[in-house]
């Protein structure tokens, strides 16, 4: 497969990923048979395309005219100049790498106000323009709805054109208010939208990022199912969530599930305040995530991170509960080199409202480009001194448009 390369296409990158062998293949005068054994599926390329033909055996004949061959996919024949088939053993085709091409998914509840979630939508703009090489496909699901709906994935040549392809879509169908939950009890649909998002077994599922807009909170507490399913196909949840809630009971749910999957959780008043807090779509990469406990007035030290290149480092710093508890922090770090800084923000400063000079801050989270500007390769030794009123858990992370070497450990 590596010597018979298919440019610009996902499905061969993912393929490429796995553990493969060859299939079996009959040819019969003009007709073709190509299958895989037991424990694997069958995937087949053109020099531009491909398909997933699954447990299933590809049939297909031959057209001496045109020199094609005539090929049944499973949803219509189509024609390929050159057939090459491959077997990809099941329980490998998740394995990918920070920098394996991977979907966008932009999901939100049925019971936001769909002008908030267009406003938020087109935010993203510049990702899909200047981010191809890293986001190849865009997906949406709207959940919070009596009749689950199905996830859409808006397969097109550029990501650029699935960008627009999702917009018209969610334009056409916005929000039902018809298939909305009638009592504030009902919990929240949005951890079952994300296991039917990852069953999918779309190929862009693995390394993917889900940004999820959210107004009423799951009932669920016990998440070590949908925590495993996550770490396993990697995928970095980037949670906005409006407060206060339209209904369900624990909201700390969502936060637990992003401190558990290096993700990142922000509540504030308005959807698109929360958005604001989140990782950048263009800094896809996570370089650096912690989960602090702290509690009262202290002074801790944090693991170092060393930078292999020079770099420019975003932090992203969020509390559990909200600003109630927080009065203020310093991260300083020190390199090898002998260069030192700091980074500080008061209770005062934080209830600020607005942007200011890179800084960015709602009910329980901040946010500064500021903090590793065009950071020179070194280690860096970090420490936090805190002064909180009650225990509270902080998510601490560092993402930039570097791309990682390999995926960061999660903690429980």
């Amino acid at each position: 497969m590596h010597e018979n390369e298919v440019k610009d296409n996902a499905l061969y990158d993912m393929v490429l990923a796995t553990t493969m062998k060859a299939p079996e293949i009959l040819i019969d005068d003009c007709a073709v048979h190509v299958y895989c054994g037991g424990g694997s599926e069958l995937y087949i390329f053109d020099t531009d395309k491909g398909a997933k033909i699954g447990d299933y055996t590809l049939d297909g004949s031959c057209d001496p005219s045109q020199q094609k061959w005539q090929l049944d996919v499973g949803n219509g024949i189509e024609q390929y100049t050159v057939l090459k088939a491959v077997c990809a053993l099941k329980g490998t085709e998740n394995k990918c790498y920070p920098e394996s091409p991977a979907a966008f998914l932009f999901a939100y509840s049925n019971d936001l106000d769909y002008s908030d979630v267009e406003e938020v939508y087109s935010r993203f703009i510049y990702g899909p323009v200047f981010y191809w090489e890293k986001y190849v496909i865009v997906a949406t699901s709207r959940f919070d709805t009596k009749t689950k709906e199905e996830i859409m994935f808006f397969e097109n040549n550029t990501l650029g054109d699935s960008y627009r392809a999702a917009s018209d879509y969610m334009n056409k169908t916005r929000m039902d208010p018809s298939q909305r939950f009638d009592s504030s009890e009902t919990g929240s649909d949005v951890l079952d939208m994300l296991e039917r998002f990852i069953d999918s077994d779309h190929y862009s599922v693995c390394a993917s990022r889900a940004f999820i807009m959210m107004k009423r909170s799951p009932n669920e507490v016990e998440i070590s199912k949908i925590v495993r399913k996550i770490r396993q196909w990697r995928i970095e949840l980037n949670i906005a969530i409006e407060h206060p809630s339209s209904g369900g009971l624990h909201p700390e749910t969502m936060y637990n599930l992003a401190a558990k999957t290096n993700g990142y959780c922000s509540f504030a008043p308005e959807i698109i305040e929360a958005m604001y807090t989140l990782p950048a779509m263009e800094n896809p990469f996570t370089h650096y995530s912690l989960n602090i406990k702290v509690s009262g007035t202290g002074t801790m030290v944090l693991p170092s991170i060393t930078l292999p290149q020079t770099m420019s480092l975003e932090l992203y710093l969020a509390v559990q509960t909200t600003t109630t508890s927080f009065q203020n922090f310093t991260i300083r770090y020190v390199n090898t080199n002998g260069f030192s800084n700091s980074f500080s923000r008061n209770r005062e400063q934080h209830l600020r409202s607005g942007a200011m000079d890179g800084y960015e801050s709602n009910l329980n989270s901040f946010r500064t480009v500021r903090f590793l500007p065009f950071a020179e390769a070194s280690t860096y030794a970090m420490n936090l001194e805190y002064s909180y009123s009650m225990e509270d858990t902080i998510l601490f992370r560092l993402s930039s448009n570097t791309p990682i070497d390999d995926w960061l450990p999660f903690q429980d």
